[in-house]
């Protein structure tokens, strides 16, 4: 399964904490997980481990529709935006992931028919059933006492992550000062903040520069914005460690545990 991760050992420095204050919130995966590569087609869904930066910094966004009254909702959002768009976000992964790969039947339009046409066909998917909660770290070193508590309060509003159904639910927060425990993710060129051994390799979205520095940038995160949101420029994506290694695989499964563990 994922024959482009690779598994890489890493050293252990003496110092492997990320220095600053964080926002530390737990969920409990309540259904499967799936969220798919960047890169992966229609008919071969590849599923990335972990929910990505980009991935909970919309999830927030998408939380101030729900939390804030509707004659507000557009304003807090976008102030939302301003306010995520340049913060660091790390994973702790639950302390299992078994990935199902399996072969499911849907509808597809066929070439050069009429439009609305469509044939049923055979496309892969994997899905990602966890054991352990998952933990999201943001970094809220540079918010008020009263911006971390508005940020604290749209993360009970969060769901899901990634596809829909990928279903997440609640459980708490806390801030964590003075630096960020072992078993988060980490960007390959930060590699010497990783706690000593394996650790999995995958590609992670996340805002772009461009879409930071733009005036107008929410518009491209706006479904109904009506500017394109282009991969490598607005959307990047960063090489990122998983403290997940490979214990064991068959036909239909492959078996993580967390390196910590």
């Amino acid at each position: 399964m994922l024959k482009a991760i690779k598994q890489e050992m890493i050293s252990s420095p003496e110092n492997d904490e990320v220095k600053g204050k964080w926002l530390i919130v737990s969920y409990a995966p309540t259904s499967f997980f799936s969220l798919r590569m960047t890169h992966a087609t229609s008919k071969g869904g590849k599923t990335l481990l972990v929910p990505t930066p980009y991935a909970v910094k919309i999830a927030l966004i998408d939380a101030s529709f729900r939390h804030y009254k509707k004659d507000v909702a557009i304003n807090k959002a976008q102030a939302v935006f301003d306010l995520v768009k340049e913060m660091e976000i790390r994973i702790r992964p639950p302390a299992y992931c078994v990935v199902q790969n399996t072969f499911i039947k849907a509808k597809q339009e066929e070439r050069d028919a009429p439009q609305g046409i469509y044939a049923p066909t055979i496309t892969y998917r994997e899905f990602c059933f966890f054991k352990g909660n998952l933990d999201v770290a943001i970094n809220v070193t540079t918010l008020s006492e009263i911006q971390t508590k508005e940020l604290s309060e749209l993360t009970m509003k969060v769901n899901y992550f990634g596809k829909r159904g990928s279903f997440m639910q609640y459980l708490k927060s806390e801030i964590l000062e003075g630096g960020l425990e072992r078993g988060f993710t980490c960007p390959e060129d930060r590699a010497d903040l990783i706690n000593g051994g394996f650790a999995t390799t995958l590609y992670l979205d996340e805002f772009g520069s461009a879409l930071i520095k733009e005036k107008d940038a929410f518009d491209r995160i706006n479904s109904y914005g009506g500017k394109p949101s282009a991969l490598g420029k607005y959307r990047i994506l960063v090489r990122t460690l998983l403290p997940y290694r490979y214990i064991s695989s068959g036909k239909h499964y492959t078996l993580f545990k967390r390196t910590d563990l």
